[in-house]
């Protein structure tokens, strides 16, 4: 997906609100829910370099990584990014293009 912040619009783009107390695990669950991603290889990032150091871990909190803000009295905006690899770019069945095959022939 693209870490582009001028494209706003762009559909893997979320806005979910949610408290200081809630983990990065609870916000990758949240990634799966919106967009129907269900790669165990989905990470979140403080910044859009995507390095090793900028991911977080799933068991922090936001309030741990030093977001600070009440949902409802003061909220405060923050942008993470995220990130997935695809799981079955090897596995030649999934690959398998046979039933082209069978349209060609008819």
């Amino acid at each position: 997906m693209t870490f582009d912040r001028e494209l706003r619009n762009h559909p893997a783009h979320l806005e979910v609100m949610v408290q200081s107390d809630t983990t990065i695990y609870s916000i990758l669950q949240l990634i799966n829910q919106e967009t129907g991603i269900h790669s165990t290889k989905l990470s979140v990032f403080a910044d859009d370099s995507r390095s090793r150091e900028a991911m977080l871990v799933p068991e922090a909190t936001l309030q741990d990584l030093g977001f600070e803000g009440d949902l409802h009295d003061d909220p405060q905006e923050v942008t993470l990014y995220y990130d997935y690899k695809v799981e079955f770019t090897e596995c030649p069945i999934l690959l398998c293009d046979h039933y082209l095959g069978d349209l060609l022939d008819d």
